[in-house]
């Protein structure tokens, strides 16, 4: 009886640790010398964006960071111990999560001494080598308690609990140059590894990187061509190259670029020797050339009868290898373009070979193809004038011969599933354009639906998907794909915007090329592996190889673009130079190849306007393929990414008003000023008109061109006066709110309350048909310009109707300008609320830098009854926020004028 409940008990012992040991967190080791450790400085691009899917097991008690030996953390640098920098490891880990599934999260354990030869992670003679070794080595090895093999495996067998060893990550060497049996004593760690753990040799891959490289005056950079023996002697170890990657001064550590890249590297090697191939992006080479020694389908020619027509049509089917009546398969009917027939596909795209090789390698669903004349005519021949308005209709009445004639025909001669689920329809060019109306004007027969360059006729957006909500509901799969130099480019490209603004998924694909068979050919192979089987609409966006160049680029400049996912792709030419970033806020690394361009794919950016500069070996230049803006205290790159909501400042077909510049001396300052006024729609024809007017302030950095050309204001407020929702009004875009003084003391305060009042306001009267009175005047700001707002504002609510603090809010808690505000505004909330008819505060969210200071000051203003209304618009301090923050004010203003 006692070994039965002893038998059970290990069984529920065994069950237990097999539920807590999760197979979806792949965890990898990590040992070595000070390149693994981390010697580059961990920078603010290195600590923010990181995924939870990412984690670190602590392998030294940390307490500065809050951290515990043996537990897990999400991976913000330090990896290795509390004083460590940047690893290989950092960017490994963001990489591999990036790449693998969404359910899959990613472990790392690093355990790496300074200095250390290889000889310290043998486990049989570790001891004699510490006991020689220099006191700041002893000093390292004794955080690992003396014993840093005996640790690694000690974490190792924690992280088993939680997850799977995947693979090892080696970086170590420098201290070994020359060693002709490094690979050996490699193997010899490895081995031990794999036996103290009780991992599968064959599951689990060894990867070495190699020291600084010679083209970047590595010191040790001979051991390199030693490192690349470990895979004779260890059959599953990988080297990885450290070719480009920048190294510092001492020729022994890379840069936190250097080991940013690195990391990737590592991360790509690692994918490859697990197997694991990502998402496919395009064809691989040789996917349209015919295989040998594999099974392939079978091209027929097949006639049937039309009512349509009144004639007898033909057209080709594609039947799969190891075709059998008695099993029935869905259908892709595949359209030809306006000079072509049913044979048009087969003579320039061989798809019964893609077709085939897709089989061989499993990607793809047996089915069915079917090659129809699109040209429903009685001679239905690509002679003449195919443009011929009679050929061009003929083209649309095959939406009928389709449904009505071939579909009905296909159906009862050959074993074919007869639902929607397991019908496709796609097409090149003219067949693309009928693929779109046919298979979106009939979803209750397709599910599928892929069109490839579409051509003019192609209906409207509208006429296309009238019905989004149904779209949605029905389409399994919409693909519409181009070449970015295909001069048709534009009817996809608005399809896809459609789609975009009214939320249907679907995969919008551009890549290089024209309007021919190469590009074709690429969307059959991606669109076929995709139909009759589950697919991912998470991962629509990830697929196009290129993006739409920014709205603000200049000329025809190719890049910046944007990709359907959000992300950008920058690339600038800069031959000489060592090292190459983008800054957005957050650096990105820039990767160069042989004709000296550099190039480099961010992370999904927020909506609208972003500052950028292109750092080259450190010193910041505009991209000479964008667009400049004052900002940051400088003209700097700026760039537009799109959104679904981005029409309210959309240039549209309205009556727009005037920017115009206007240049006054001022009395004030005694010096010339300059300042934008917008001007409405009507302003000149209406000479006996008067106007209110908001004045309407930049932040700090900026200038009088911030809010018309960043802020794009006369476009907002043509929409908003398009649709009624805003009174005509001047919005004079101010000069530049710094004052020859800081615009943050009192003097340069006062200096800007005065120049308002007393130099611009009296200048507008004159110049300019504005009512002169309170209820017809309001202020705003954002940042800088939200804190001048509020000094001059509110002393001054006999001259303004309505405030609006845009992202902004007194400073810190200890401000003496501020509390001689609240002194004010305590005693005279009763004036302040019956004057002002809108108090407008509005925030950027929790990341918005002003955030804390804007909701502290509206705590005070509730201790003092204070009437405000508040907003919140996620995107932090920047250009999105803040034209929101028009959109949302201005339509308050003036109601009763």
């Amino acid at each position: 009886m006692k070994t039965r409940i002893l038998l059970l008990f290990s069984m529920l012992l065994f069950a237990f640790s097999a539920r807590a040991q999760d197979p979806n967190f792949h965890i990898y080791l990590a040992f070595g010398q000070s390149n693994m450790e981390g010697h580059a400085k961990i920078e603010p691009q290195d600590t923010v964006a990181i995924s939870e899917r990412f984690k670190v097991l602590s392998a030294v008690e940390c307490l500065k960071l809050d951290r515990k030996k043996g537990e897990w953390y999400t991976a913000k640098p330090p990896l290795c111990r509390c004083n460590t920098g940047l690893t290989p490891t950092d960017y490994f880990g963001r990489e591999m999560v990036e790449n693998l599934p969404d359910s899959i999260k990613v472990g790392i354990i690093n355990v790496a001494v300074g200095g250390c030869k290889i000889e310290l992670f043998d486990k049989e003679n570790y001891e004699s080598y510490v006991a020689s070794a220099p006191g700041w080595l002893k000093n390292m090895v004794k955080e690992y308690d003396g014993n840093p093999y005996k640790r690694l495996v000690e974490m190792a067998k924690i992280g088993q609990k939680r997850g799977v060893i995947k693979g090892i990550l080696l970086h170590q060497g420098e201290s070994n140059t020359g060693d002709t049996l490094w690979p050996q004593k490699v193997k010899g760690v490895y081995d031990n590894l794999i036996k103290d753990l009780k991992l599968d040799p064959k599951k689990t891959p060894l990867l070495a990187g190699e020291m600084v490289s010679k083209e970047e005056g590595g010191a040790c950079a001979s051991m390199n061509t030693i490192i690349a023996k470990l895979p004779e002697v260890l059959p599953n170890a990988y080297v990885v190259s450290s070719e480009g990657c920048t190294a510092v001064n001492d020729h022994l550590h890379f840069t936190a670029e250097g080991y940013r890249k690195l990391g990737r590297r590592y991360a790509e090697k690692m994918l490859e020797a697990k197997g694991f191939e990502g998402l496919e992006k395009e064809a691989p080479k040789g996917f349209d050339q015919k295989t040998e020694n594999i099974a392939h389908g079978k091209l027929d020619s097949i006639s049937y009868k039309s009512k349509t027509v009144g004639t007898t049509r033909k057209a080709l089917i594609y039947t799969p290898p190891n075709y059998s009546e008695n099993k029935k398969y869905p259908v892709l009917y595949l359209l030809h373009g306006i000079g072509g027939d049913e044979k048009e596909w087969l003579r320039g795209g061989n798809p019964q070979v893609i077709l085939d090789n897709l089989y061989a390698d499993r990607k793809a669903e047996p089915m069915i193809v079917v090659m129809p004349n699109g040209r429903a005519m009685k001679d239905d021949r690509a002679v003449g004038n195919i443009f011929d308005s009679t050929k061009v209709a003929a083209f649309a009445n095959f939406e009928k011969d389709l449904l009505k004639d071939l579909i009905p025909y296909i159906e009862k001669n050959y074993p074919v599933k007869k639902d929607r689920e397991n019908r496709a329809i796609a097409g090149l060019s003219m067949g693309g354009g009928q693929t779109l109306n046919f298979g979106l004007g009939n979803l209750d027969t397709f599910a599928w639906v892929g069109a490839f360059s579409s051509a003019p006729n192609t209906k409207t957006p509208k006429e296309l998907v009238p019905d989004p909500e149904k779209a949605r509901e029905k389409l399994n799969l919409l693909w519409i794909s181009c070449g970015d130099a295909d001069n048709l480019l534009p009817f996809s490209e608005r399809t896809h915007e459609y789609l975009v603004k009214n939320d249907v998924p679907h995969i919008y694909y551009i890549e290089p090329g024209v309007h021919d068979f190469k590009v074709w050919k690429n969307g059959l192979y991606m669109f076929a592996k995709m139909i009759f089987k589950p697919v991912d609409q998470s991962k629509f966006n990830d697929y196009s190889l290129l993006g739409k160049p920014a709205s603000t680029n200049v000329g025809n400049a190719q890049y910046p673009q944007i990709l359907p996912n959000g992300r950008a792709v920058f690339q600038v030419k800069a031959q000489e130079a060592r090292d190459v970033k983008v800054d957005l806020g957050r650096k990105y690394d820039m990767d160069k190849n042989k004709e000296g361009i550099w190039k480099v794919t961010t992370d999904s950016l927020s909506e609208g306007f972003h500052y950028y500069s292109i750092l080259i070996d450190d010193v910041p230049v505009a991209d000479p393929n964008s667009e400049t803006f004052y900002g940051m205290g400088r003209m700097a790159s700026g760039i537009e990414v799109p959104f679904a909501g981005d029409e309210y400042y959309a240039l549209k077909k309205v009556p727009h008003g005037d920017i115009r510049m206007e240049q006054y001396f001022s009395p004030v300052l005694n010096s010339w000023r300059t300042f934008y006024v917008y001007t409405p729609p009507g302003y000149d024809e209406n000479k006996d008109k008067k106007y209110p007017a908001l004045y309407l302030y930049h932040g700090g950095g900026e200038d009088e061109r911030g809010w018309s050309q960043q802020g794009k204001a006369n476009l907002i407020l043509d929409n908003l006066i398009a649709e009624g929702k805003a009174k005509p009004m001047l919005v004079i875009i101010m000069p530049d709110g710094n004052m020859p003084v800081s615009a943050f003391d009192e003097k340069g305060l006062k200096m800007f309350e005065n120049e308002l009042l007393k130099g611009l306001i009296p200048h507008v009267q004159e110049e300019y048909r504005v009512i002169d009175d309170a209820d017809s005047r309001a202020l705003a700001g954002l940042s800088m310009g939200g804190i001048q707002t509020l000094y001059a504002g509110i002393p001054n609510t006999d001259h303004f109707s309505s405030l609006g603090v845009f992202s902004s809010g007194w400073i810190g808690e200890d401000n003496k300008i501020a509390e001689a505000q609240y002194s004010y505004m305590n005693e005279n909330a009763e004036k302040i609320n019956q004057n002002l008819e809108h108090f407008y505060i509005s925030e950027g969210g929790k990341e918005d830098i002003a955030y804390k200071n804007g909701k502290r000051m509206i705590s005070k203003f509730d201790k003092m009854n204070i009437d405000y209304t508040y907003n919140e618009y996620p995107g932090g301090h920047a250009w999105p926020v803040w034209r929101h923050d028009l959109y949302t004010f201005a339509p308050l203003l003036f109601k009763n004028q």
